[in-house]
């Protein structure tokens, strides 16, 4: 290494601490680095310091750091020809890049480096074996980084795998648990907004129309709301000085899984731990956990809403929301949407709903206009029907809901767990009963302990089986409590005299149109209903669980 000579030195002292690193924070803090550098500043009077350079919380992998850079620029502009670290580990923990500074650049530049627990002075002269110290130094310094990298990345995947929230900030509608850091619970304050976005969006809304009625209300965005409550937080989001909520940030809230109690991390990673950027990783590798927190919206909000951005049309400028049956409408013959066409006769305009690939291109051979206003009262007249069928079902709902377990895969279950604990009784009597056997000498006690230990480990296996059919039923038992809700999800809606798109898009999957005199509409949880019908009825022929009434299911 070149010597460089120079009688007065201009220097920047520079101080890097970063957790990240796996920096000790007593031994290695900004105050203790200064302290040392000031005390070997006392014996060394040709030093001048012109700045105190600190990167608090920088990786040294990354040579990306504000600090390091204003450095560099006082080098290049020749205000310093000196540059002061308490240690190698300081300047960086990347061994290529360490190098290239220390060997190459600031020997070209004229620069005088000094690493002072390490005893590295390049304005004197070094030994082959001391330069070849410093590489060796770097390599193991970049080691000690990567050694760390790779156990914080186990350390958090660990914490995804157990549904243990890791991201800095928490979503907006929640905040962290100020007795654990990785569990999230709801800002209530927050939470109102979502649970309303949700409402609004379900009603009909628009992402856009959304965002400007919460822009009117003087609703804060989600950064200003965290900043309001004293997060430093920043987002790549933000590309205007004036923050208003957009289409985009509500479609944010509304494709968020989190607001069901839904985890979904890991959604990006970094192949190296000296590299910054952050790649996508596809869905099916993102780590999802259920029930870690408590939901703002529930399920079938959330699936509700996915549905509406698959079946929403534009939205007329003059209107705030969808038109009542946008998306949902489908012409019988060729699948594709019916839409509005208004017709003007005679000063008056009446509306009509029309094929839109008849409309556009000729594509259907279904021609017919059908009247909007008697359509809607022929849908409406429907669903009452149906509603009120349910309403006559309601007390086999009750009956449902008082079963534990319903359907034959339960049943099953319940016959195959009686039967393995039977059995797992017996493997447990056997392994008692052959002890007299062995005592009335009837078998040696090397067979003994080899039957003894079979029918434990038969035993064992068994309960292993009868555990895993027993989560199956809870999980099935969960299930069928989610379904058992499809009927109040009707009645809620019972006696309403106009439609309404809410009503709609809980209720109806689809509605086909043939002709004027054949329409169909696909009703949601019909699985459910012909099931609950089905389950009655065999109930009502075995006289099981039925209050005879005389009357005829």
């Amino acid at each position: 290494m070149n010597t460089i000579l120079n009688s007065v030195y201009t220097a920047d002292a520079y101080f890097r601490l970063s957790k990240e690193d796996g920096d000790k924070v007593e031994s290695d803090s900004i105050i203790n680095q200064k302290a040392l550098v000031r005390e070997f500043l006392k014996t060394h009077p040709e030093i001048q310091v012109y700045k105190e350079k600190v990167d608090d919380g920088y990786t040294g992998v990354s040579f990306e750091r504000p600090a390091f850079q204003e450095m560099l620029e006082d080098i290049k502009a020749g205000r310093v020809n000196c540059v002061i670290v308490k240690d190698l580990s300081r300047f960086g923990r990347n061994y290529i890049e360490a190098g290239r500074y220390i060997e190459k650049i600031f020997p070209y530049l004229g620069v005088r480096f000094i690493a002072i627990n390490d005893n590295i002075d390049t304005a004197e002269e070094m030994s082959a074996s001391d330069e070849m110290l410093i590489p060796f130094k770097n390599l193991i310094n970049d080691a000690y980084c990567r050694d760390i990298s790779v156990k914080v990345r186990s350390h958090l995947d660990v914490k995804r795998e157990s549904g243990q929230y890791i991201s800095p900030f928490a979503p907006y509608g929640y905040q962290k648990s100020p007795h654990n850091k990785n569990q999230l619970i709801v800002d209530e304050k927050a939470a109102s907004i979502v649970r309303q976005i949700f409402k609004w969006k379900i009603e009909g809304m628009s992402a856009a129309r959304i965002a400007d009625k919460l822009n009117g209300l003087g609703i804060p965005t989600p950064m200003e709301y965290k900043r309001m409550n004293g997060e430093n937080y920043q987002c790549c989001f933000r590309k205007k000085v004036d923050v208003v909520w957009t289409a985009s940030s509500v479609r944010r809230i509304l494709c968020n899984e989190v607001y069901t109690g839904v985890l979904m991390q890991g959604k990006t990673y970094s192949p190296s731990y000296k590299v910054r950027k952050r790649i996508a990783r596809e869905e099916k590798d993102w780590v999802r956990c259920e029930g870690c927190h408590e939901a703002i919206v529930s399920a079938e909000d959330f699936k509700l809403v996915r549905k509406s951005f698959g079946e929403d049309t534009r939205v007329a400028p003059d209107r705030q929301s969808l038109y009542l049956f946008s998306g949902i409408v489908k012409c019988g013959h060729c699948k594709g949407n019916m839409t509005r066409r208004t017709v003007p006769v005679k000063g008056k305009k009446y509306v009509y709903l029309i094929c839109v690939e008849n409309k556009n291109s000729n594509r259907c051979s279904f021609h017919k206009m059908i009247p909007l206003k008697k359509f809607e009262e022929t849908i409406l007249r429907i669903m009452n029907l149906h509603i009120e069928s349910i309403f006559e079902m309601n007390r086999m709902v009750e009956i449902v809901n008082r079963v534990p377990y319903s359907g034959y895969l339960s049943e099953k279950l319940q016959e195959n767990i009686a039967c393995k604990e039977s059995l797992i009784e017996k493997k447990k009597r056997y392994a008692t009963e052959i002890y007299g056997d062995y005592k009335d000498g009837m078998i040696t006690g090397e067979e003994y302990q080899e039957l003894k230990a079979s029918f434990r480990r038969q035993a064992e296996s068994l309960e292993a089986e009868v555990h895993a059919m027993k989560q199956e039923l809870g999980k099935i038992a969960k299930e069928r409590d989610d379904k058992a809700q499809w009927a109040a999800r009707f009645l809620k809606y019972r006696g309403f005299q106009e439609l309404t798109r809410e009503m709609l898009l809980n209720l109806v999957e689809e509605i086909r149109v043939f002709d004027k005199d054949r329409i169909e509409v696909v009703f949601r949880y019909q699985e459910e209903y012909e099931e609950t019908c089905r389950y009655i009825r065999e109930e009502a022929q075995t006289g099981r669980g039925v209050p005879n009434d005389g009357k005829k299911e």
